[in-house]
């Protein structure tokens, strides 16, 4: 202290002293009343929040969380408990919780969703450390999403209906032309039985053979065209896979040639060898085909239509004036010389409901829902159009990454033995397939006891027809179908062998979930050769030869 000051007073330090202990016990109130405030804004928080130590014991517990846990799980813990203790009559909570703890332990930070029951949360984990760092335990702000969750499964099934729908619209629109293509198909085939017919009368074999060739060759068309349609409009579950653009578009030529006019030309680009794409490929279907049937509406005076594709690197500024990541792409571009589009036109074309068309001939959301798909795959879609000069359409998808995994074919080897005479039930309600096929299996040395319908043939396994195997259409008259009669043959004591023969496509996936390898699916139509195997592959294997 210098020497020409005066020291502090005794009073002088004794209000010193009385002004800091108040200052004190301003910043201890303030303190507390922050600390209060925290504690009601975690309390009332939205967030179930939990906080524990090294061994699970609950250090911490808002009102949100004890409330949650008692109105949907009926518990009521208190701090000071230890949470695997009174989670022990929920193994569901249990489950889910105690591979995450681990990871808090270790002094991870993460976010995890969890289902528990009927409840979904967004659970936020974070280790708690103490002043030196170290972990002590840790906390959990748990979120309800239920009512999220539950609105994005609303949203994917909207939009799997809004899918649905305008796939259906394509369907629609594609039923004119292949009607035509069926009645020449049709017409061909009755007119090549015909003269067959008379060429045999005439003992004129070679020709009549060359004429039935030609029957059979129309009809394989046939079966094909209603094939790829039923393939079209079949709903189903989007599945990404690796596709071959240029294979894609040649299976679908059927269907673009028949919704087409005489006076459209259409000419397929595309190269073998490019880069296959990660896509479902009904889907990627469904956009080219409403992509032509957009160019078919843009010629109505006729015109060309092309489809080509290309391998296409993008670097980043390629890659960012399109909107995508810079990466290897492939470009299929749909050019018509159709009567183009207007900027204002092509400025609103990808609007949801935005139509051209009059009144009652277009929903408007066909390009919508191209858009949607391509950049749900990760790509992008492009338009150029002028007046009178026709529309570019380029579709950009990323490649597909994958190895394709090498196969190498193994031989089938024929049987070596003619099978014997077994009893087989056929039930089929089509008169002409069901006389075909007993012919058939009768001349194979088959016992062979046909049925026009599932009630008959039931009442028939009632009273003591035993088969060795069942051949039945799924879909039958009189209230029993197919599926009934065979759990009904596979209750029987002896075994039997089950081919189900159907001409619906929506059955594909059954064939995954049938019971065993004497069980198997034979689509309409089909050559009475293919059945013939069938049937010996199912014997054999009901009687256990390899």
């Amino acid at each position: 202290m210098p020497a020409d000051e005066t020291p502090p007073t005794f009073e002088e330090l004794q209000a010193k002293v009385a002004e800091l202990e108040s200052q004190c016990e301003q910043r201890v109130d303030q303190a507390q009343a922050n600390g209060k405030l925290l504690g009601e804004l975690v309390d009332h928080s939205a967030a179930n929040v939990f906080a524990a130590d090294c061994n699970l014991r609950l250090l911490a517990i808002n009102r949100t969380a004890q409330e949650t846990l008692k109105r949907f799980y009926g518990l009521s813990p208190q701090v000071g408990d230890y949470i695997l203790q009174f989670l022990a009559g929920q193994p569901d909570i249990k489950r889910q919780l105690e591979p995450m703890w681990p990871r808090v332990l270790l002094g991870k930070a993460f976010i995890e969703n969890v289902a528990i029951g009927e409840r979904h949360y967004e659970m936020r984990f974070n280790p708690l450390r103490d002043a030196q760092r170290r972990v002590q335990g840790g906390y959990l702000f748990a979120y309800d999403i239920t009512e999220r969750v539950i609105e994005q499964q609303r949203l994917r099934e909207t939009e799997e209906a809004l899918r649905q729908s305008q796939k259906m619209e394509a369907v629609g629109q594609l039923t004119g032309g292949i009607a035509h293509d069926f009645n020449n198909l049709l017409g061909g085939i009755l007119a090549a039985l015909e003269m067959a017919e008379q060429r045999q009368a005439e003992h004129r074999l070679a020709d009549s053979q060359r004429l039935l060739a030609t029957a059979r060759h129309n009809t394989q068309r046939a079966a094909t065209l209603v094939q790829r349609l039923l393939a079209f409009a079949r709903q189903q579950k989007l599945v990404p896979q690796a596709v071959d653009v240029k294979g894609l578009v040649s299976d679908m030529r059927d269907l673009i040639d028949s919704s087409f006019n005489a006076n459209i030309t259409f000419v397929d680009e595309t190269l073998a060898g490019q880069w296959r794409v990660r896509v479902d490929p009904p889907q990627l279907e469904n956009a080219l085909l409403n992509l032509c049937l957009n160019a078919r509406d843009a010629m109505p005076m006729g015109g060309t239509l092309r489809i080509g594709c290309e391998n296409t690197p993008l670097d980043h500024d390629e890659a960012r004036a399109l909107d995508l990541s810079a990466g290897d792409y492939l470009r299929i571009t749909l050019s018509d010389t159709g009567v183009g589009m207007t900027d204002q036109v092509l400025q609103r074309a990808l609007e949801p409901f935005f139509t051209t068309k009059p009144l009652g001939q277009g929903s408007g959301l066909g390009l919508s829902i191209v858009y949607g798909f391509i950049r749900q795959s990760g790509g992008q879609l492009r338009i150029s159009s002028e007046p009178r000069q026709g529309t570019q359409i380029a579709l950009y998808l990323p490649r597909d990454n994958e190895v394709l995994p090498v196969s190498v074919a193994q031989p089938t080897a024929a049987p070596t033995t003619e099978p014997g005479r077994h009893r087989v039930m056929l039930v089929e309600d089509q008169d002409t397939l069901r006389l075909l096929i007993s012919e058939v299996l009768e001349e194979s040395g088959h016992e062979v006891h046909a049925f026009a319908d599932g009630q008959s043939a039931l009442k028939a396994l009632h009273t003591g027809l035993h088969p060795d195997l069942l051949i039945t259409d799924i879909g039958l008259p009189k209230g029993v179908d197919g599926r009934q009669l065979a759990a009904t043959c596979l209750n029987l004591p002896d075994e039997v062998a089950v081919l189900f023969i159907t001409g619906y496509s929506e059955l594909t996936g059954m064939a995954k979930a049938l019971p065993d390898s004497r069980t198997e699916i034979l689509y309409k139509p089909f050559a009475l050769a293919v059945l013939k195997q069938h049937v010996d592959r199912l014997l054999e294997k009901l009687h256990g030869k390899p």
